[in-house]
């Protein structure tokens, strides 16, 4: 009886055990299974295309005024009323509008001398005169090498470019009442530099009122004050 006993309480015993183990691993697959199912639809990648459903319609073209006529008559009379008169000359220096940008800027060995007056290097004296004109005489007093030179009186350019040779170049004068300045500036210095000049000033009646010599650099100017009796 004993032996029969204990022979039922194992073999339901060994159920018991069966069925659990059963239920656990059908309880644990569940899991496992929901866990995934929740990762892919996590993780569920795909291709997308956004659709525009508003359309953007093209804006008119714009207008630009180019072909707008200009007012010339208004330029004519700024012009008009800036223009220079003899209290507003001055030498080489802006006169008008125009020449406010760089085509009206003067240049002088590549340097802008758009408001630079002119320099002088070299005094050559202060003389009188009791006549309007007078008579300059200028050659060059050493090796004609081609020496080259401008002559300013009042600081405007009244002969440019003279060529000096071994005979006086002549040129006359009419000053105004008071002083008078006369600039002779070298071009160059020849071929064996420097410029090399004598210069003699005599007034309307042939009288010699000055006899000077220079030996200047390019660009150097040499000046001689006349005053006009």
């Amino acid at each position: 009886m004993n032996t029969i006993l204990k022979s039922f309480f194992l073999i339901v015993l060994i159920s018991f055990i069966s069925t659990t183990t059963l239920f656990s691993q059908n309880g644990t697959t569940k899991t496992i299974l929901k866990e995934k199912k929740i990762a892919n639809e996590v993780n569920v990648k795909g291709n997308y295309t956004l659709k525009a459903t508003t359309k953007i319609k093209p804006t008119s073209t714009i207008e630009l005024k180019i072909d707008k006529k200009l007012n010339t008559a208004a330029i004519n009379k700024n012009l008009k009323q800036n223009k220079p008169n003899s209290s507003t000359k001055n030498f080489l220096m802006e006169e008008l509008p125009e020449d406010s940008d760089i085509i009206g800027k003067r240049y002088w060995k590549n340097k802008d001398v758009t408001h630079k007056r002119l320099a002088s290097n070299l005094s050559l004296g202060t003389i009188y005169s009791s006549t309007r004109t007078v008579r300059i005489e200028c050659r060059d007093y050493s090796y004609v090498d081609g020496d080259r030179i401008r002559i300013y009186l009042n600081e405007k350019v009244v002969s440019d470019n003279i060529g000096l040779k071994g005979n006086y170049y002549v040129y006359y004068l009419n000053l105004e009442p008071g002083y008078n300045r006369i600039d002779f500036q070298a071009l160059n210095q020849g071929l064996s530099g420097p410029n090399t000049a004598e210069v003699n000033v005599y007034d309307a009646n042939g009288n010699s009122i000055s006899a000077k010599e220079w030996n200047l650099a390019t660009g150097q100017t040499a000046t001689l004050g006349v005053i006009k009796n």
